[in-house]
């Protein structure tokens, strides 16, 4: 169906037309035009052409001077990478309306001529889109690709847009096929999810279409497992609870960390790989820290329930689940140890006052992700207020929370002493006895009683020998 011309979309049009000048076949489609009616920037360009893609691409490469390469040779699909945006260019040969009528949600089935300004819809888009909610073209739409599944989730909450009671049905009737889809494109959805403004009511939404048991059933195992009296609610209820709270911490960390908040949020923006950052994995830590709860849960004989060895657990379960979405070595490693030392912080708070050593250990045990660890049990405490948790020990969890971020800030002195120097200088061969008397010197140089190689040497000289096989 032909609509008149938006005033919008012709101001979006203007650098499209510049750099397509001429070509009668190409249309601006899906989620580009979706965004501009909804007032959303425009970063990103999805074409579309009834002509040649792959000739329409090459030359709008040449012309901006950008590389270009295939997307999917099957569907013929290119991508054009510009300084501050993409153009993705896909064929169209059974034309302009077949290519709609095959899209997921009406508000993405809408098509805008570069050329002129054109505008063509699926029934109902443009009320959609008014109305401000998501309804599937075709009732196999989850079927045709059950990634889709995930992806109405992900916009209604990027997007705030309301799903109708038919498409939520037809999601339900199909959330057994969300797992189909591979690894790499699963996480792509739950990722946005999870660094939405609220992922919570996300991970929500999943549960309630049926799909959070099918893409992440360990995350759905902890529905009703039953807690101890330090905490206020199930498994999954406090976990959704840190996840929010852990997401508030990266968001805002000058509410919580004052003068720190600044190397918090360095620390938290720091790469793990080439598409994921600290933060992200703090969410995703936040979301597995109790992850092992169901099977780690023990009933004593004085009626205390606990969850022996559930940290160390939860790290080899939160390890596997992200190799399964086909995340990268350094995510699943520095998750898995978030994961693993979440408690670590909070065994702290009945010493009292924090020392160089202790804050030494602690470094030692989560590094080179310690801040983010911080964060990670801070939103862990937050989030447990059983009938036996006392505020002060909330406070007083807070409070060590901030002096160890501002200790972890102070740069680490050089070492004292080289391995193979050491060696030497006691007469030891290098091997795991020099790397343990180096642990234990370092930890001497941080709480201050060592200060020069020679005091390094005297305490080595001074240690007992290493136990013999």
């Amino acid at each position: 169906m032909t609509h008149a011309v938006d005033p919008r979309l012709v101001r979006a049009l203007v650098p499209l037309q510049a750099a397509f000048a001429g070509d009668g076949d190409l249309w601006l489609v899906g989620g580009a035009v979706r965004d501009v009616l909804l007032d959303r920037p425009l970063s990103d360009w999805d074409l579309v052409t009834t002509g040649d893609a792959e000739q329409t691409a090459r030359a709008y490469a040449k012309s901006v001077g950008a590389p270009v390469f295939p997307l999917s040779e099957r569907h013929g699909a290119w991508r054009v990478v510009g300084e501050d945006h993409e153009v993705d260019i896909t064929g169209a040969p059974d034309g302009i309306t077949a290519d709609l009528l095959r899209r997921d949600l009406t508000v993405n089935a809408i098509a805008v001529r570069v050329a002129d300004g054109e505008t063509l819809a699926v029934p109902g888009a443009l009320d959609d889109l008014e109305e401000r909610v998501l309804r599937v073209v075709s009732d196999s739409s989850f079927q045709d690709d059950p990634l889709r599944l995930l992806r109405l989730v992900r916009l209604s909450i990027e997007l705030d847009l309301t799903v109708v009671p038919e498409t939520a049905a037809l999601a339900q009737r199909d959330a057994a096929r969300a797992s189909e889809p591979a690894g790499e494109r699963q996480r792509a959805e739950l990722e946005r999810i999870l660094v939405s403004r609220d992922p919570v009511d996300g991970l929500r939404f999943l549960d309630q279409l049926g799909l959070l048991g099918v893409v992440l059933p360990e995350v759905k195992a902890l529905a009703s497992v039953e807690q101890n009296r330090y905490h206020h609610l199930d498994v999954l209820d406090h976990t959704l609870q840190v996840l929010d709270a852990a997401t508030d911490l990266i968001e805002q960390p000058e509410f919580v960390f004052g003068a720190a908040a600044p190397d918090v949020a360095a620390a938290l923006s720091e790469p793990l790989d080439a598409d994921c950052d600290v933060a992200l994995a703090v969410r995703w830590g936040a979301l597995l820290h109790d992850i092992a709860k169901p099977y780690t849960r023990a009933e004593f004989e004085n009626g205390h329930i606990g969850f022996p060895g559930h940290a160390q657990q939860g790290a080899e379960m939160a390890a596997a689940i992200l190799e399964r979405l086909r995340y990268s070595s350094a995510m699943q490693k520095c998750v898995a140890l978030l994961v693993r030392e979440h408690l670590r912080l909070g065994f702290l708070v009945p010493e009292g006052e924090l020392d160089a050593r202790a804050v030494h250990r602690y470094r030692v045990a989560t590094e080179p992700w310690a801040i983010a660890s911080v964060v990670v049990s801070l939103a862990d405490r937050w989030s447990t207020r059983g009938i036996r948790a006392r505020q002060r020990w909330i406070r007083r969890h807070e409070q060590l929370a901030i002096e160890m971020t501002q200790a972890l800030t102070v740069p680490v002195p050089a070492p004292l002493i080289r391995g193979d120097a050491l060696a030497g200088a006691i007469g030891c061969e290098p091997g795991p006895t020099i790397g343990v008397l180096l642990a234990q010197i370092a930890e001497e140089q941080a709480a201050g009683t060592i200060a020069n190689e020679a005091e390094a040497i005297a305490f080595a000289r001074a240690q007992p020998p290493a136990p013999t096989n």
